[in-house]
């Protein structure tokens, strides 16, 4: 049995102003920071693309869509966007796609309940790092 394959182009993706999600935003802004466990954070969007992860990066002058926000600590926050986003992440041992579409699944899942859920989550991606603080979160 003989295959073909054939060299396939990407078909561009339609350009769409991302809806904003408050309700999620203040939901990541509740949790611990995910490079740091500190608190207080803000909900830091990740710019760069991953397109197999359905992420197709930020349009000019636009945020990516809010299911693509992690909570930063304030100070980390402006390091993300400083340089290398992906070397940013990397640097401190975070797959940022894949706990960006982890909190936001359990947030579509729990809805109001999901914040324990969240904060596990962040814990063991934390404690995977050996940087989970000795405090309570």
């Amino acid at each position: 049995m003989a295959f073909e394959i054939r060299k396939q182009s990407m078909t561009p993706v339609p350009k769409a102003k991302p809806k904003k999600r408050g309700d999620y935003l203040d939901f990541i802004r509740s949790l611990p920071c995910a490079v740091s466990g500190r608190r207080p954070v803000e909900a830091a969007h990740l710019s760069t693309a991953n397109p197999p992860m359905g992420h197709y990066g930020r349009g000019k002058g636009t945020k990516a869509p809010d299911r693509w926000a992690l909570p930063l600590h304030p100070d980390l926050h402006r390091e993300q966007h400083q340089g290398n986003e992906l070397g940013f992440w990397a640097r401190h041992g975070v797959d940022p796609h894949t706990l960006a579409l982890s909190l936001f699944g359990v947030w579509s899942d729990h809805g109001e309940d999901a914040e324990p859920y969240a904060v596990a989550i962040i814990n063991q991606h934390l404690a995977m790092r050996g940087k989970l603080p000795t405090r309570e979160l």
